[in-house]
């Protein structure tokens, strides 16, 4: 059997092992060559082959070489008519594109979120956790339900759909989720075990897979004890007067009355417990009034936003000059909407009641709309500060798709 090239990536990974099972089931060869993300594809020699540097890679018998990892799927699994993994006629090739969009935007993205977290490779954030789970169940739930009357996702046999959706489900099994996530789900557990069982795809997938024992939690990674210094010798240090500090200019926010209400400690409750159960009630608990305020603001160029994450790095951006008013502000922004129709809209809440001296101390407020947010007496701007901080408002009829918080 000639093999139609080679798939780099690590073998254990959902989107390289759905393309090796479509090649199996096709009766194709595929060399799978193990490469770990930039550790391996960020070498020189990987560089010179690959520019991009993107893994799964595949690299064709022909030459050919793709680097997106759902093309690579919809490739391979289309060189067959046979198998007919892509569908019998374009309402169930749609269907089928839908599942395997579906597996990578909903399914793996939530997995990646939290390996990303969990590994502490990217900070922790507790509303991203919650968020990812909740995709991640979401996604869960919609399988289940589907599968009620179904053996299969789109028709009655094997396509490229169930070896998207199952090469992520799987190894989010064996990485996330415990058993009382997965108890929730057996119609899912029961289609997993058909698919793996395929004859076709001799064993792609493993046919009894390991899943977790224990649902998968965030650690604090370790802190390194730093060496002590040596002390300084007495006649050096008696020789040499310490340096007078430099006293810093004082905010005028500092001369306001003392307030009882700790931004700090509502930052770190509101990254460490849960949103709506927990999080906001400890806000109007120990929010005060007088002492500090709440703020709207709205991006005033939505028409020239195009991508989400470049939307998305626009806030980022926007937060980052707000540094010198840290210890004076919290607040968290979203962009809504999709690509090329979006806006960005966010809340703040600032010390005192003026949001001039807090938020002037980012060169690019000007590009920004700032109003008033009354909480207390008006129900609208209550909901709004509430959803925004549960990362689940909607704008003009737009849904939340990705959000930077201030802390």
């Amino acid at each position: 059997m000639a093999s139609i090239g080679k798939i780099y990536g690590a073998p254990t990974i959902g989107k390289v092992t759905r393309v090796v099972a479509a090649a199996n089931v096709n009766g194709l060869e595929l060399e799978v060559v193990p490469t770990i993300p930039v550790q391996d594809s960020h070498k020189p020699e990987f560089l010179a082959k690959f520019p991009l540097g993107k893994v799964p890679t595949f690299e064709g018998a022909d030459g050919l070489v793709l680097t997106e990892s759902r093309t690579i799927l919809k490739y391979v699994a289309g060189l067959s008519d046979n198998a007919k993994l892509l569908g019998t006629d374009r309402a169930s090739q749609a269907l089928v594109d839908q599942w395997i969009n579906f597996a990578d935007d909903l399914i793996f993205n939530s997995m990646s979120t939290l390996f990303a977290m969990f590994s502490h490779k990217l900070p922790y954030n507790k509303v991203y956790e919650q968020r990812a789970w909740s995709d991640l169940e979401k996604a869960l739930g919609h399988v289940e339900k589907h599968l009620v009357a179904q053996t299969f996702l789109v028709g009655h046999r094997l396509t490229a759909a169930d070896l998207a959706v199952t090469s992520v489900i799987l190894n989010a099994y064996e990485r996330f989720a415990g058993p009382e996530i997965r108890g929730k789900y057996p119609h899912v557990q029961r289609y997993l075990s058909t698919v793996v069982n395929q004859k076709a795809i001799r064993g792609a997938f493993p046919v009894n897979p390991e899943y977790c024992a224990a649902t998968a939690k965030f650690v604090p990674p370790k802190k390194e004890e730093k060496p002590k210094a040596a002390p300084a010798p007495a006649a050096a240090a008696a020789a040499e007067p310490p340096a007078p500090k430099e006293e810093k200019p004082k905010n005028p926010l500092d001369a306001l009355p003392k307030s009882s209400f700790v931004v700090d400690e509502w930052k770190r409750v509101y990254s460490n417990e849960d949103t709506r159960s927990k999080a906001i009630p400890w806000f109007y608990e120990h929010f005060d009034k007088e002492g500090w305020s709440i703020w709207r603001f709205d991006f005033k160029y939505n028409n020239e936003l195009t991508h989400i994450f470049m939307s998305c790095n626009q806030i980022g951006g926007f937060f980052n000059r707000l540094e010198a008013s840290r210890k004076y502000i919290m607040g968290t922004a979203g962009v809504f909407g999709e690509a090329n129709n979006s806006l960005i809209a966010g809340i703040v809440i600032v010390r005192g009641h003026d949001w001039q001296p807090v938020l002037s101390v980012a060169p690019d407020l000007e590009s920004y709309e700032v109003s008033p947010l009354d909480i207390f007496n008006k129900e609208e701007d209550k909901k709004f500060f509430e959803d925004m901080l549960a990362w689940e408002a909607v704008i003009d009829g737009k849904a939340w798709a990705d959000g930077k918080i201030l802390k």
